[in-house]
């Protein structure tokens, strides 16, 4: 009779043997739970054996005690249902009754799982549950550390690699990056479009070094005695604090890996680092000359390497391709932590964590 069942790997996931277990009522959520395989087993096992023609049936009163007490010497018997506190037998003896009816009808029990949760998703219990539960897995760090294991193991077994490959071959690589670079376009001629008339001047030098100054002093007071630093421009035709996140660890080459070799992105450091854009106009030469200036003091201070993200100061630049009397939405970020890069588990890139370019040899050469 168990021969279709699988264990459900939690309370919230489906099985094609009893549905959801949390549509059953109070007690049974708490004295019944997820069982495993061989404890439903030992239940079915334990019913036929107490029948004297060895059939799985209804149990009175007395065999169901006779039962809970051979299975609560069994190694898979849930905690709630070894509770002997009288006041607790009613319940348990319940959840024991309701898993023999399972048994006996598992079609019934399975439809009207299907009827609770049809009525859970449409009056919206079963999405605040869900969230609910999404939310604190974040907040305690378990669906960062899911995740972390998954993409580890997903590389290890080469699953990783595979897929990347097979997205490739079949074409839906290019047809993301052309869908993506479509959007872009049109996102930055909309851009240019409404910041047509927003011409800003270009600071003076009083102006730059005070900005600067007044940034170098956040930097300080937020990194502390061991912090590290990331100080970078960009453009973004959409709003600051999307375009800060996606720019900050960079594009193709990442400074920042993790100690397995994946690249950071800001999801993966969001709760340890803070982010903040001292300035944000449509004028690229305030954005690039405050990068350079803050960077170039921060190397002056001789603020040490492992605490850097920057090698050297105004080697970039967020104009790109466009003229730079274009009014474009430009920013100057910075990254800051208070802690140190090997304490929240991620370290400064190496060569080796790079490929190495590929030489287009001429045609003459070959």
């Amino acid at each position: 009779m168990l021969h279709n069942w699988k264990k459900p790997k939690n309370s919230l996931r489906r099985n094609e043997f009893f549905g959801f277990f949390p549509i059953m009522c109070s007690y049974e959520t708490k004295y019944m739970g997820s069982l495993s395989k061989l404890f439903w087993a030992a239940i079915e096992k334990g019913v036929c054996d107490i029948d004297t023609n060895g059939k799985l049936r209804k149990l009175n009163a007395g065999e169901k005690r006779q039962l809970l007490a051979i299975l609560r010497e069994h190694d898979d018997c849930p905690d709630g249902w070894k509770n002997k506190a009288p006041e607790k037998q009613k319940s348990i003896l319940q959840s024991l009754r309701n898993a023999i009816e399972k048994l006996l009808n598992p079609e019934k029990e399975k439809a009207a799982n299907d009827r609770n949760c049809k009525k859970r998703r449409e009056n919206g219990k079963a999405k605040a549950a869900n969230d609910r539960n999404h939310k604190r897995r974040r907040e305690n760090g378990q669906q960062k550390a899911a995740n972390d294991r998954k993409h580890k193991r997903r590389r290890e077994n080469g699953q990783a690699q595979e897929y990347a490959k097979r997205i490739r071959e079949n074409g839906q690589q290019k047809a993301a990056n052309d869908k993506r670079s479509k959007a872009t376009r049109e996102a930055n001629a909309q851009a240019i479009l409404e910041n047509k008339d927003h011409h800003e001047d270009t600071w003076d030098e009083d102006t730059l070094e005070k900005e600067a100054i007044d940034t170098v002093k956040y930097i300080v007071e937020k990194c502390g005695p061991g912090g590290f630093v990331h100080v970078f421009v960009g453009a973004w035709p959409k709003n600051l604090k999307e375009a800060v996140e996606a720019e900050c660890f960079g594009r193709g080459k990442h400074a920042v890996f993790i100690d397995g070799g994946r690249r950071v992105h800001y999801h993966h450091v969001s709760e340890y680092v803070e982010l903040f854009a001292p300035y944000s106009g449509t004028n690229c030469l305030n954005a690039d000359e405050l990068e350079k200036r803050v960077q170039k003091k921060l190397i002056d201070m001789e603020w040490p390497r492992h605490r850097r993200m920057f090698v050297h100061a105004g080697k970039g630049s967020c104009r790109g391709t466009r003229d730079a009397k274009i009014p474009f939405p430009y920013y100057t970020g910075v990254l800051v932590c208070d802690q140190s890069m090997e304490d929240i588990g991620i370290r400064l890139a190496t060569k080796k964590d790079h490929a190495p370019r590929k030489i287009k040899r001429s045609s003459s050469s070959l």
